[in-house]
């Protein structure tokens, strides 16, 4: 009886992964989905740490340790939807975020916890993922007390490339694809460009709370948005003293709902370096260099159609 028992059950185990090995070599088709006036709610657990330098004119290198993690919420509202599934979206981000410095200057310090104040941002993006539109209002930042650039970089993190871009034909598990893409980025009367680079690689079919999910991992080159730091400048003619270059790399790995075309998951790691100068009336130069890594732990909350 135990032995019928026993090779009941080993028989069982042969076919749940005889199941598991053909859903995973089977082929499927990924499309994000859009309904108007659908609300999404993400919740994202971050954190970040950076090494600064700082030059001064005339004076000596001086450099300090940052440190900062938090909670970063984002709201996606769906506001229209063409025939063809091109959606325009209205982002909007706000957070709290804990910051620590370590060697920092003497002079006005920054305060140990920090509020994100909402941002919104406006971008079309088709069923693949492709953002061929970003829209933002370019006084929401200029009228903004500065902050740590890892921070600004949090507060724009809508504005940037959205990180999964799907492939045109199916896939199955182990396949992979190029997700390179460009964005047009529009601030009032100004369009700039930007492009990623990178790789998507399906590694996997899972159940994710009782969602059945893909799961997709990503490779990428950030986009260098360094030259929106000279376009926030409100004077036009004091953009031309203003230099930036930002370059960096992310990892990725999302969990994208099949049915109802969403994430609904996603971590995220990365690398960033900033270099920004800015050059005085007199001549000279002033310089700040920032070399960090970032976290982001992403996952959606709520779904709900606005009444």
């Amino acid at each position: 009886m135990l032995r019928r028992a026993w090779l009941g059950a080993v028989g069982l185990a042969f076919v749940a992964a005889a199941l598991g090995a053909s859903m995973q070599g089977q082929e499927v088709s990924l499309r994000l989905k859009f309904s108007p006036k659908q609300i999404r709610i993400y919740e994202h657990q971050v954190s970040g740490e950076s090494a600064m330098t700082m030059k001064p004119p005339g004076q000596q290198e001086i450099s300090f340790a940052t440190r900062l993690e938090g909670k970063v919420n984002h709201r996606e509202r769906i506001d229209e939807v063409d025939k063809d599934g091109v959606a325009t979206v209205t982002m909007t981000v706000s957070g709290n975020l804990k910051f620590e410095a370590k060697g920092f200057p003497e002079g006005p310090q920054m305060p140990p916890e920090i509020e994100i104040q909402p941002v919104s941002v406006r971008f079309k993006i088709d069923p693949l993922g492709k953002v061929s539109e970003v829209r933002m209002d370019i006084d929401e930042l200029r009228n903004r007390p500065p902050v740590p650039a890892p921070i600004s970089m949090l507060q724009m993190q809508g504005t940037s490339w959205q990180g999964l871009l799907l492939p045109e034909k199916p896939v199955k598990v182990g396949d992979s694809w190029d997700v390179s893409a460009k964005v047009d980025f529009k601030l009032e009367d100004r369009t700039l460009e930007f492009e990623v680079k990178g790789k998507a690689r399906l590694v996997a079919l899972e159940k994710l709370d009782g969602r059945d999910c893909v799961v997709i991992e990503v490779t990428a080159d950030l986009p260098d948005t360094g030259k929106l730091f000279s376009e926030l400048d409100p004077v036009p003619e004091m953009r031309e003293n203003i230099s930036a270059k930002m370059e960096g790399q992310v990892a990725s790995k999302f969990w994208l709902d099949i049915a109802d075309g969403l994430i609904v998951r996603s971590e995220t790691s990365g690398k960033v370096n900033v270099t920004l100068t800015f050059k005085t009336p007199t001549g000279e130069s002033f310089t700040m260099m920032s070399k960090g890594s970032f976290k982001d732990e992403q996952r959606l909350v709520k779904v709900e159609q606005e009444k």
